[in-house]
């Protein structure tokens, strides 16, 4: 008997021992969640077109992508953003398809006349290599010539396409 005892006091011992009992009055508090926003960042904002030029392909050496591949073909009325700050220059190409196909050369000023690059690892279907834009601006500011010249695929057997761009001032800008 004493045997029975002892294992029920065992039992009872270690069932106490494992278990979370609380009295009645004893309370606890759940923390407090943070509360995270659920409001999406805005994209950032597109460019405003401030200038309009049109192109004239000069010579393409094989096939590329986009527009344009061809000496003779044309394209009017295409939108730019351009700002010029000191000796340094920003000229980003056909501003309704930014932020993923508008081409953001970037250089520098000497005078009227500016220099500018926009470089890529080529990868993709297309291959996109960036270009070169150089060319000057009218002593005046409103207008702008300058030759492009784009390329596609790795450098061993790259293609290549030339570009001469007019350009002038929007209304307002």
């Amino acid at each position: 008997m004493k045997w029975r005892t002892s294992i029920t006091l065992g039992v009872v011992l270690l069932l106490s021992a494992c278990t979370d009992l609380r009295s009645p009055t004893q309370t606890t508090t759940a923390p407090t969640p943070t509360p995270t926003s659920t409001t999406p960042k805005p994209p950032p904002s597109s460019p405003t077109a401030n200038w309009v030029a049109d192109a004239t392909v000069l010579s393409g050496t094989a096939f590329g992508c986009g527009w344009g591949l061809a000496a003779g073909e044309t394209r009017t009325g295409v939108l730019w953003n351009i700002m010029r700050t000191g000796d340094s220059v920003m000229l980003d190409e056909d501003i309704p398809n930014w932020p993923t196909d508008d081409i953001p050369y970037s250089g520098s000023m000497s005078g009227t006349s500016f220099v500018a690059t926009y470089t890529l690892t080529p990868a993709g279907v297309c291959a996109f290599g960036g270009g070169t834009l150089s060319g000057s601006f009218s002593d005046d500011g409103l207008t702008f010539e300058a030759l492009e010249t784009l390329g596609w695929g790795p450098s061993e057997r790259q293609v290549t396409v030339q570009r001469r761009w007019t350009g002038r001032r929007t209304q307002g800008s």
